[in-house]
């Protein structure tokens, strides 16, 4: 009934022979079917004619064994399970080492076998160590897991070939999955342990810091400005409560500028809390963190861009002002058409020079500074 429900569900039915369960679904139900039917059939008719003998039909019940495929029905709910995947996956990464630890099991136990062995042959005649094989199997039944000895060895007097199969259920099912339990158990301990150390945490800087600013008076009800922080954090007081909490006072310090864009921003106290939370040296960094760092520098390089226009915009209006204090004068001179001496002109030019170039004392140098200013202004001639 399943198989054909799911054979009317394909929209195009050609495509029931592309889907691997699919096909394998139907291949058990196949085998179910000649072993339920066909078979029992055949075994009647094959009765009702006399035959004395349906040893021909052994070889059906070799295809018995093909049921054990059902098993892997099971990826289907691990499939839809992801905690079993998850622990499947596990034991899989963990294969290895847990192959190598049941070598040095078996290597141990044999040591160990031989030792009782040895001692035991033509001393005493022991049950537990008639041989090498039955001292292993006493040490691993008796020595390792005890309380399934009794099982083991049940199933075992039955059918030998029982012996590695319920040893190796014993094995996983009791030792590895039992481990993987306690480890579970531990981990999710350990993260409900940590999570209430975090909220015992939170309530008593909440609480400590409540109490320290109303007794400072700073009232934790109305906002506070980011620019009285600084006070706020350097509190004898508040900086002990923050170094508590895992708080640098001297770096939230320089970092105030860095969190907070404008100086007038305001914070709750629940606010102000997050904000000490986030800053304890504890903390793992996160993108969240990142991000912030690189608009934090964003940020100061656009400050810092602003600035250095501005100071270069007030050199060069002080620069133009001084070229047009040395282009008046040398206009009045030209103007004036005066025929001073040599001298009285050196004076003069060394007191226009020096707006722009300073004083120069050597003639030579003297030369020099105003042909460079001459050139610089863009007056060679004059």
């Amino acid at each position: 009934a399943e198989l054909t429900v799911r054979f009317f569900a394909f929209k195009e039915k050609r495509r029931a022979l592309r889907d691997r369960w699919f096909i394998f679904d139907s291949m058990l139900v196949a085998l179910m079917i000649i072993e339920t039917w066909i078979i029992t059939l055949i075994v009647w008719v094959t009765r009702s004619e006399g035959s004395a003998s349906v040893g021909g039909l052994s070889v059906f019940r070799a295809a018995r064994m093909v049921k054990m495929l059902r098993i892997s029905r099971m990826a289907r709910l691990l499939r839809g399970v992801p905690e079993l995947f998850i622990l499947v996956k596990g034991m899989k990464a963990a294969s290895r080492s847990v192959g190598i630890f049941f070598v040095m099991w078996l290597v141990i136990v044999y040591i160990y076998a031989l030792i009782f062995r040895t001692i035991s042959v033509g001393t005493i005649d022991s049950e537990f160590f008639p041989s090498v094989l039955g001292s292993m199997n006493s040490l691993i039944l008796g020595g390792i897991i005890p309380a399934h000895a009794l099982f083991v060895n049940g199933v075992s007097d039955e059918l030998w070939v029982f012996w590695p199969i319920a040893i190796t259920f014993v094995s996983i099912a009791s030792v590895l999955l039992m481990n993987m339990l306690v480890g579970v158990l531990v981990e999710v301990v350990n993260a409900i342990a940590q999570t209430e150390k975090e909220g015992i945490a939170v309530l008593a800087l909440a609480t400590d810091l409540r109490w320290t600013m109303n007794t400072l008076g700073w009232s934790t009800e109305a906002a506070i400005l980011t620019a009285d922080l600084p006070k706020l954090i350097f509190e004898p007081e508040v900086a002990i409560i923050l170094e508590q909490a895992g708080v640098d006072v001297v770096s939230f310090s320089d970092m105030l500028g860095v969190l907070f864009e404008e100086s007038d921003a305001e914070l709750s106290f629940e606010e102000l809390v997050e904000v000490i939370l986030n800053l304890r040296d504890s903390n793992t960094a996160r993108v969240k963190d990142v991000k912030q760092q690189l608009r934090a520098f964003k940020n100061f390089l656009k400050d810092t861009e602003i600035e250095l226009r501005s100071a270069i915009l007030e050199e060069v209006a002080g620069i133009q002002t001084e070229v047009k204090q040395f282009r008046n004068l040398a206009q009045r001179d030209a103007d004036d058409g005066s025929d001073d001496d040599e001298s009285s002109f050196a004076g003069r030019a060394r007191t226009s020079t020096s707006i722009w170039c300073g004083d120069v004392s050597s003639p030579v140098s003297q030369s020099k500074a105003v042909s460079g200013c001459a050139a610089a202004v863009g007056s060679g001639s004059e």
